[in-house]
């Protein structure tokens, strides 16, 4: 059998193992599932938009107990095609990559014979969602999250719920204020399953180690997980490296007699090393750092752990802190690092974080085009394909999409600091954009807001957040702008005229994109979570105002213009965010 022609199949996300070609072509104007699957993935089939007719080309479903629990092949035959699994996840990937190659096809009603072969690189491929701090997704939002998650072919899914203080214990119990229900939770958990994926939730364990009735209660009980993760954090001042290590255990002993494993943060341990060769064989190491980008250094992270042979999953990220689009660049190399450690190490496997600024700094379309990367190179061990992109992300072929997100996520690629921070700094004394060349700053953001106003971009889900993306980029180089001449036309003559100017600009064009924001948080999220954005669009408003304030008062504008001076003459160091 000849080998596929490495464009026929380019649409495929991740990339199969292996694809061979067959002769003929099959008849799919008609298509006949078992009754069976067609009711357990009715949503898969809806997505794709491939109807089961019950007649037609036959859709065979076998179980093959030689196949690992992760693989599965695809065989096309004279009237039918054959799907072989060992375990539901198997049977789940085989299904969602034989849709998208329907689905593909289907206008044309035929497709090409072939035969598929497909299993993991890594064995466990997980994603971190922190949803404590106000920015739970709504249900459908979750839904649609989750599945893009599935058809990457991720197979764990964490969500961190908090420490279980009972400020967030308060907040998780009241619907207004962000969280989901335990019934939400349970719906959740049985949509991930019937994708493929374990949903577990991430909590924090209080100094001194939350009541075995707490746990009991708390929203994470309501999980039907077999794994839980936590983090301890170091040691208080007034606590013992014992006292540490023993509340660690006893929340270990809790879970365990509950019969669930502990995926624990790795980092909590590497101040108290002594007690690493004490942790129980049967508790999964999550280690890693957001920012080591090279294969050494998670190599290094690892060390005391494999030593004592303890099982790890290595912590990568997609660098969306402080980000509306995040740094594709830094996402694909550590990524890359995390993958290429995985395998030398021989290491379980990795967990990919949502890297927000406390969960409500970006949209979960921001991240798209690196969570597909991660999720290609996780699966397949292979870049992600661009043609597969918008059929993943839309499920439709964008060709302009990919273009975009690349495009996009370049941006901030060469400066110091980040849109986020330059949107957000006091637009008096600028102490991000001072450190920066203003020239560049604003070169860059008006080059993507231009970039983004000619595109023609088609109306779909990812339209509202890319609408958004453009005026935030023209405001901000504005802002940037008018705070690097602000000082000079303080100091001149005829600058107080071009400062009212640039106010009556500057003060709608914040109220502008203010609204967006909110407009696009109230379709994705429920509302806790949202005041404190508001509050940080509240103070640019108020910043503006006060300098207007102080312009019609000579004594006020005095007193501003000392203080502007003065921070200008004092070198800023460097945020820490990148």
């Amino acid at each position: 059998m000849p080998m596929v022609n490495k464009n026929e199949f380019s649409f495929l996300y991740p990339a199969p193992k292996s694809i061979r070609m067959q002769t003929g072509m099959l008849d799919i104007q008609n298509l006949c599932f078992p009754l069976e699957i067609s009711k357990k993935y009715d949503f898969l089939l809806n997505y794709f938009a491939v109807k089961n007719t019950n007649r037609g080309l036959e859709i065979t479903c076998q179980e093959k107990k030689t196949l690992a629990a992760e693989e599965y092949g695809i065989e096309c035959e004279p009237g039918r095609v054959v799907v072989r699994a060992n375990s539901p996840r198997g049977q789940f990937y085989a299904l969602s990559t034989l849709l998208q190659i329907l689905a593909y096809y289907q206008p044309g009603g035929r497709m090409p014979g072939f035969s598929i072969t497909d299993a993991p690189a890594i064995s466990f491929r997980g994603f971190f969602l922190d949803v404590a701090h106000g920015a739970f997704p709504l249900p459908a939002e979750m839904q649609r999250l989750l599945l893009r998650l599935a058809m990457l072919k991720f197979n764990s899914v964490s969500l961190y719920l908090g420490d279980g203080s009972r400020e967030e214990k308060n907040t998780r119990n009241d619907l207004s204020k962000g969280s989901m229900t335990r019934d939400e939770i349970a719906r959740v958990v049985v949509l991930a399953g019937r994708m493929g994926m374990d949903i577990f939730p991430a909590i924090g364990v209080h100094p001194v180690a939350p009541g075995h009735s707490e746990l009991e209660a708390g929203l994470w009980s309501a999980f039907d997980a077999k794994l839980i993760q936590i983090r301890l954090g170091e040691k208080t001042d007034d606590e013992s490296a014992a006292a540490w290590f023993e509340r660690f255990m006893d929340t270990y002993r809790f879970f365990k007699a509950r019969g669930q494993r502990l995926l624990v943060w790795g980092n909590d341990f590497l101040k108290t090393p002594d007690w690493i060769r004490k942790i129980p064989q049967d508790i999964l190491v999550l280690s890693g750092d957001d920012e080591i980008e090279s294969c050494d250094g998670f190599r290094r992270k690892t060390a005391l752990f494999k030593k004592h042979h303890l099982p790890q999953v290595l912590g990568s990220s997609t660098w969306s802190q402080a980000r509306f689009i995040p740094a594709m660049r830094k996402s694909a190399g550590n990524n890359a690092a995390a993958f290429a450690a995985v395998q030398e190490e021989k290491l379980a496997g990795i967990m990919l974080g949502c890297r927000t600024d406390q969960g409500d700094g970006s949209f979960l379309e921001g991240i798209i085009l690196p969570l597909f990367g991660a999720g290609n190179l996780f699966w397949s061990g292979q870049a992600p394909r661009p043609e597969a992109f918008s059929q993943w992300a839309l499920g439709f072929q964008d060709p302009d999409l990919f273009r975009v997100y690349t495009f996009l996520s370049q941006v901030d690629a060469p400066l110091q600091h980040s849109h986020w921070q330059y949107l957000f700094e006091d637009p008096l004394f600028a102490e991000y954009s001072r450190q920066d060349d203003v020239k560049e700053i604003t070169a860059r953001y008006q080059k993507a807001a231009l970039y983004l106003k000619k595109r023609k971009i088609t109306g779909n889900e990812l339209s509202d957040f890319l609408n958004i993306a453009q005026p935030l980029y023209e405001f901000v180089a504005a802002k940037v702008e008018f705070s690097s001449r602000l000082l000079s036309r303080l100091n001149s003559a005829d600058g107080e005229e071009r400062i009212h100017q640039d106010l009556a600009r500057l003060l709608p064009g914040s109220e502008k994109l203010k609204n967006l924001y909110c407009e696009l948080w109230l379709k994705r999220r429920q509302p806790y979570g949202l005041a404190r954005k508001i509050r940080e669009f509240d103070f640019l408003q108020e910043r503006y105002r006060h300098l207007q304030q102080s312009m019609a008062r000579p004594a006020a504008r005095k007193k501003l213009l000392a203080e502007i001076e003065t921070v200008s003459l004092v070198d800023v160091p460097s945020a820490s965010m990148t």
